[in-house]
């Protein structure tokens, strides 16, 4: 058989105890108890266990740093966000200078024409 085996051939070679083909032997080995280490570490927590993290005892390692987010939505003011969107626009309005002068600036003319 040069082929893979069918489903019903591959049942055939195990119930006969036929050597499966590109199957290598393996032997059944069993480990040596006294190998086995004992972990120093805790298991993490799982998603749904985070909640209870805060209670949950954890060998002096420190909580987690999570970043703080204002409480206020007042972290921009208003005569910030004005100042911003001035300054913004005066950058686009030199970009727009700048980009028709270096394309020849002369856009404007030909639509006039």
């Amino acid at each position: 058989m040069s082929g893979p085996l069918t489903y019903e051939e591959l049942v055939d070679h195990i119930v006969n105890e036929k050597p499966i083909p590109n199957i290598l032997s393996v032997p059944n080995v069993t480990l040596d108890p006294s190998l086995v280490t004992k972990s120093n570490m805790k298991p993490r927590p799982k998603p749904w266990e985070r909640n209870n993290a805060a209670t949950s005892e954890l060998a002096g390692e420190p909580p987690h740093q999570q970043t703080a987010v204002a409480e206020g939505p007042e972290i921009c003011t208003r005569s910030r966000s004005s100042e911003s969107l001035s300054k913004y626009y005066a950058i686009e309005a030199e970009f727009e200078q700048q980009l028709q002068s270096f394309l020849g600036g002369n856009e404007e003319s030909e639509k006039l024409q």
